[in-house]
């Protein structure tokens, strides 16, 4: 195990969160729920040929998997999916590919086929990130599309509109619908941590992710929607990340990115802990404890810290899930969606 010190790697820290929070897998419980009472209305899964599925921020499509493990629709799914990361999605070798592979090998879910391709979803050509292997995807050729957690790395001013506007009017067919997961920024939960310590400009520089851009994306989506005239459902719940809440030692071990490959050989446990703090700024350790001032890796672990001891090691998860559709579609089929939205028990 080891700590890259110079800059914030994101596949290096992203399994310790993955490995602590049960957000994917109430996440997963409330996805599936969800399309499986479309389904029993006859709604958006339809008919007796595969459906094509969007994954926008796809990461690995392991989030992917868990979100349609379950849903009850016999013709199966035809995945396309994206990220900005090519060791993710490299149309020939990306990690995503080995996910759906190895789903459709074990008959996790029926997959009919399926493909992906790196790019920056933001910039308005989403159709020829999701085509298959030889060909861009057709206007409008998307029952479902997954925008889960990408957001919140919205670089540029206009990027949200223009990922929203790309969805709802080249991707999306007309009884279609886009499904969003977004951390909303509520006080001392993780997506206020990362909002006040995370959105700092000079940490883009030392990460291979995007800098956090956007504080409180379920908030931006509803704002976005509302000025492009697109039909905005949404739904709150919550989950946990869980920390052991090591003693004050370690805590000063912390502190110290060169101490951290002595933490990763001797405290193993306590290593784990420490890549979820870090997964909370998405900031390199280096340049983190080097910043002095009121957003610092410093200033950042005395508050957590205190948050961590009130809460028993849980720091909280304030989740958000919004369905978007196409403008203008049927007032029925909203009310239809909206019906089945809040049907799902939040458990």
């Amino acid at each position: 195990m080891s700590i890259t010190i110079d800059t914030y790697r994101y596949e290096e820290i992203y399994p310790s969160f993955k490995a602590a929070t049960d957000e994917k897998e109430k996440t997963a419980r409330i996805n599936a729920a969800f399309l499986n009472k479309l389904a029993d209305a006859r709604l958006v899964l339809t008919g007796s040929e595969p459906i094509t599925v969007a994954d926008i921020g796809s990461g690995p499509c392991d989030t992917l998997i868990k979100y349609l493990t379950g849903v009850k629709f016999d013709p199966g799914f035809k995945v396309r999916a994206t990220d900005y990361s090519s060791e993710y999605t490299d149309e020939r070798n990306g990690e995503a590919l080995a996910t759906l592979a190895a789903a459709q090998s074990a008959g996790t879910l029926k997959l009919v086929d399926f493909s992906a391709h790196a790019g920056d979803s933001f910039a308005g050509h989403l159709l020829e990130l999701l085509g298959s292997h030889d060909a861009p995807a057709r206007p409008r050729e998307f029952q479902i599309v997954f925008a889960s957690h990408v957001l919140y790395h919205c670089e540029t001013p206009g990027s949200s509109e223009r990922l929203i506007d790309d969805v709802t009017q080249n991707v999306l067919a007309g009884d279609g619908i886009c499904i969003l997961y977004h951390l909303a920024k509520v006080p001392l939960s993780f997506q206020d941590f990362r909002a006040r310590y995370g959105s700092n400009s000079a940490a883009a520089a030392h990460s291979n992710t995007p800098a956090v851009a956007i504080d409180d994306p379920p908030a931006k989506v509803s704002e976005v929607c509302a000025a492009q005239g697109v039909p905005c459902l949404r739904m709150d719940f919550s989950a946990d990340l869980r920390f052991s809440i090591p003693d004050e030692k370690i805590w000063d071990y912390f502190r110290s990115p060169d101490r951290y490959q002595e933490l990763c050989t001797t405290r193993p446990a306590a290593a784990e802990d420490l890549k979820r703090l870090l997964f909370v700024t998405q900031r390199a350790p280096k340049e983190f404890a080097a910043d002095r001032s009121p957003t610092g890796l410093a200033a950042y672990l005395d508050e957590i810290a205190g948050v961590l001891k009130r809460n028993a090691g849980i720091l909280k998860l304030a989740e958000s899930m919004q369905v978007i559709y196409r403008p203008g579609a049927p007032a029925d089929f909203g009310k239809r969606i909206a019906a089945a939205l809040s049907a799902v028990a939040v458990t």
